[in-house]
């Protein structure tokens, strides 16, 4: 059994993949957590590769983070993908969102958003360290937003696997 290699891995200390202007992937952070105890504070998320999640500043499920005014107010994660040189029309991409939830009685929670709106709805479940997202097309680039819902949970990384 043979495993198939991430065409990019993004993570906090390594945002960046590029190869040219149409094999690109960036990620942006807007709003992660630091405290000062154990695994969450400065140093130790550094040293992890991990950005924290806090269920104090958690967004409303409620709203529709397709609108700036909105997105604005929430924590959130922003990956830009644009795989237009893999001949977009024939490929998708698998992308696997790596995290860590902190407690087994807390789970954390992700929404996922594109301009066009709601992608899925993520439970983050204690013991589980990552989940599947696919996309049907690489025509155009991809505009992803994965805000923070819900639980007290470390992001390690997202891969893409283009097939």
């Amino acid at each position: 059994m043979s495993c198939l290699d991430a065409t990019f891995t993004l993570t906090p200390r390594s945002p960046l993949y590029y190869n040219s202007v149409h094999n690109q992937a960036l990620l942006f952070c807007y709003g992660a957590d630091f405290t000062w105890w154990g695994q969450t504070n400065l140093s130790s998320l550094y040293a992890s590769d991990r950005f924290y999640f806090d269920a104090i500043f958690a967004a409303d499920p409620n709203l529709d983070y397709t609108q700036w005014a909105n997105r604005k107010k929430a924590r959130f994660l922003f990956p830009f993908i644009d795989l237009g040189d893999y001949g977009a029309a024939h490929k998708q991409l698998a992308l696997i969102f790596g995290f860590d939830v902190l407690y087994s009685s807390v789970d954390g929670r992700v929404l996922v958003y594109s301009d066009a709106g709601l992608l899925q709805d993520q439970k983050l479940v204690y013991g589980d360290n990552q989940f599947l997202l696919e996309i049907e097309s690489l025509d155009l680039p991809l505009y992803l937003y994965f805000i923070h819902a819900g639980g007290y949970w470390l992001f390690r990384g997202i891969s893409g696997y283009v097939v």
